[in-house]
């Protein structure tokens, strides 16, 4: 990675692409808010940023990871909406189990354009591999991405497919060790799958972790049969200053030890105060905070998006984010004039401050998560490192 006064970032962006993006029902108009607030703040133009075009990814680079049949099921999606007449649809009586079968009813929901996002957002996470494995770019930021949860053969929690283990299986290419950081509220536990029984992809997930909380996996408790899986469960209320601890005690440890030659940070925000999915108390330094520490390392970086679920807030956190990256130090705090500046009301502030939610993550709790920590490492402190 080049030094940081001349970074090179590549910024994966289409007004298409938002557009397009901006349908998932999940995240209506999401993607174009966020792009348009970036822009606002002339982030866009810095002279070491480059905007890359999106790209789609082919049958068999989908195919890499997801099943044909799921894959070719989206395309039957968008023909049946097309067509009732194509005989090559499927038919209505066997499209609600089908539907049922490949998860895309109730939080993933069938869109106009499904399959055309899909092949998007994966292409071009795949595309932002390409990208650092031909050592074009130190960092590549594609905030559309990060679709943590879909599975091999099903969508999942609002993730049509899994452009994250696509874009991690690119890298492999290229880098015997990859590691993975998951910041969003929501355990990762599609990509935790994916990797699960390797130790070239260490996946770390720091996440909320409660009875009845989505998707209700990465209790901590280690498998024998996992080899470089790193589970950090936490309670409602989680502070800056309490990630920025466990931060400094778990993760920032981990990369030191494995020595990863890529990392990929999935930086879902849905950790923020306010958002109506999350659990957290997260403020955007919170985020920042984490980012900075990572771009310290100085490997090749992805930087994706993720869950966040009040579009104004998620817009402020990567704009935020943004600035970290490029190294503006005078992002103002007032919300610059633009398209969507009316949704910033009554205050217009880059800032979201914190309520009073009371932080659970007490030290003694704390204490027994780091010994869920060691225990789940212990394999992977077996493990011959370079």
């Amino acid at each position: 990675m080049s030094s940081s006064h001349a970074k090179r970032i590549a910024y994966i962006y289409s007004k298409e692409y938002a557009g397009l993006a901006s349908l998932l029902p999940s995240n209506i108009d999401r993607s174009i808010t966020v792009h348009a607030l970036i822009d606002a703040y002339g982030l866009l133009n810095h002279p070491d940023i480059t905007i890359v075009s999106p790209q789609k990814a082919t049958l068999k680079e989908l195919c890499r990871y997801h099943s044909r049949d799921y894959i070719e099921f989206l395309q039957k999606v968008e023909e049946n909406n097309a067509s009732d007449e194509n005989e090559d649809c499927i038919t209505e009586d066997s499209r609600m189990d089908q539907l049922e079968e490949y998860g895309l009813r109730y939080d993933c929901s069938v869109f106009e354009g499904i399959a055309q996002y899909a092949e998007l957002v994966a292409g071009s996470t795949i595309k932002a591999a390409r990208l650092i494995n031909d050592d074009a770019f130190d960092i590549v930021v594609h905030w559309d991405g990060g679709r943590h949860h879909a599975k091999k053969d099903m969508a999942a929690g609002f993730c049509i497919v899994n452009d994250i283990v696509l874009g991690i299986m690119e890298l492999q290419k290229v880098y015997d060790r990859v590691m993975y950081i998951d910041l969003d509220v929501h355990h990762g536990d599609g990509v935790e799958n994916a990797f699960q029984f390797t130790d070239k992809v260490l996946t770390v997930s720091l996440h909320h972790y409660a009875e009845g909380f989505y998707p209700g996996t990465g209790s901590g408790i280690s498998s024998n049969k996992t080899k470089a899986v790193v589970n950090v469960p936490l309670k409602s209320g989680l502070s800056q200053k309490t990630l920025s601890k466990i931060f400094d005690q778990v993760v920032e440890p981990l990369s030191m030890r494995y020595n990863p030659g890529a990392i990929v940070l999935q930086c879902g925000v849905d950790g923020m105060a306010g958002d109506p999915l999350g659990k957290w108390n997260l403020n955007i330094q919170s985020y920042g905070d984490c980012l900075k520490k990572i771009m310290t390392w100085k490997r090749p970086l992805i930087i994706l998006g993720g869950g966040g679920y009040k579009t104004t807030s998620t817009a402020k956190c990567y704009a935020y984010l943004t600035s970290i990256v490029i190294g503006k130090q005078d992002i103002s705090e007032e919300i610059p004039e633009h398209e969507y500046f009316e949704d910033y009301a009554p205050d217009f502030q880059l800032a979201i401050d914190p309520s009073r939610q009371v932080d659970e993550n007490t030290d003694s709790n704390l204490e027994g998560v780091y010994r869920l920590v060691e225990t789940q490492t212990e394999t992977l402190l077996r493990t011959e490192m370079p």
